[in-house]
Formats: C-alpha cells, sequence, structure tokens
C-alpha cells in the first residue's frame, strides 16, 4: 500500500509499504529516503482523531491505517541534560561557580577545572561531603544543586 510522509515544512514523499510492517520498520524507510534520523522521528496520524504511532513493534494495520493515508512526522530535538550550578573552593578560599550536567564525569569536571584555575589534573584532589572523587560521575558522589566541592593539592615528595 502506499502512504504519504507530509513534514511540517510541507515537503511530502510517499512510500510503499506492506500494511503488516511495523512502525519500526516504516521510520527506518523515512531515515532512508528522507534523511531524518529514528530517533527524531514522532509519527502522527489523523483521521478524526490524533493517535500517535509510538509503538515502535505494532504493524501499520494495528493502528488501522488505510491505503493512501497521510502520516504526519514530526522531527523531534533529543532533550539536552539538565545543568545544575555547583561551587568549586579552590586551596586559597576562592569560590568558582561551575555549571555542570548531572551525569558529567569527574574527569571531565577535572579538566574543566585545570583550563580554569590552572593546576593540573594530576595535582587535583577533589573533595565532596569527606570523600575524594576519583572517577566515575559526580553524581555518584551525591553532588547536586549548589553543592561546594573542595579542591586541595597534592602533597609532593618522595
Amino acid at each position: 500500500m502506499d502512504i504519504t510522509i507530509t513534514m511540517l515544512n510541507g515537503r511530502s514523499e510517499t512510500l510503499r509499504v506492506n500494511p503488516n510492517s511495523t512502525v519500526g520498520s516504516l521510520k527506518k524507510l523515512i531515515e532512508s529516503k528522507l534523511e531524518v534520523s529514528v530517533s527524531k522521528q514522532k509519527l502522527v496520524y489523523e483521521n478524526g482523531q490524533r493517535i500517535f504511532l509510538s509503538d515502535d513493534s505494532r504493524t501499520l494495520n494495528s493502528y488501522g491505517i488505510p491505503p493512501d493515508s497521510r502520516i504526519h512526522l514530526l522531527v523531534t530535538e533529543p532533550v539536552p541534560p539538565k545543568t545544575i550550578q555547583v561551587f568549586l573552593k579552590n586551596e586559597k578560599g576562592q569560590t568558582s561557580t561551575y555549571d555542570i550536567t548531572v551525569d558529567e564525569t569527574v574527569e571531565k569536571f577535572k579538566t574543566r577545572v585545570e583550563h580554569r584555575e590552572g593546576v593540573a589534573v594530576s595535582q587535583q584532589r577533589l573533595i565532596h561531603e569527606s570523600r575524594e572523587m576519583s572517577g566515575g560521575k559526580l553524581q555518584d558522589y551525591g553532588v547536586r544543586e549548589h553543592s561546594t566541592i573542595f579542591m586541595t593539592l597534592r602533597l609532593r615528595g618522595g
């Protein structure tokens, strides 16, 4: 059967599909023909009411989509990770504010601290709630909005 895929910008494309095809396979076909990533596709069929084709494992028949139907393609953008503010108190007692994502790694944060504070990653000791942050993600150490992370320097010696 033929169905027409219509985008919000007015572009349309008629595709030949099997009525027993899944929504997931339709999305892959749309990706190859319209060059819209499967992860950014939201499909809507209107027949007096809006039907969101949200289950990729269901067939077009199961949604009641007849031949020569028009399906609207909405292109969505992934939601960016939420950012929060944390404070870094350095060895001199000065406080800096950093915007971080909730799933940022300790290594990435240390690299950002190196660029702003001028202290090499290898010399940083980051402490939050009496725990040294050595690896993993900041959230693994209980870092949340307005947390204060203390930076001390590694002792040199031998």
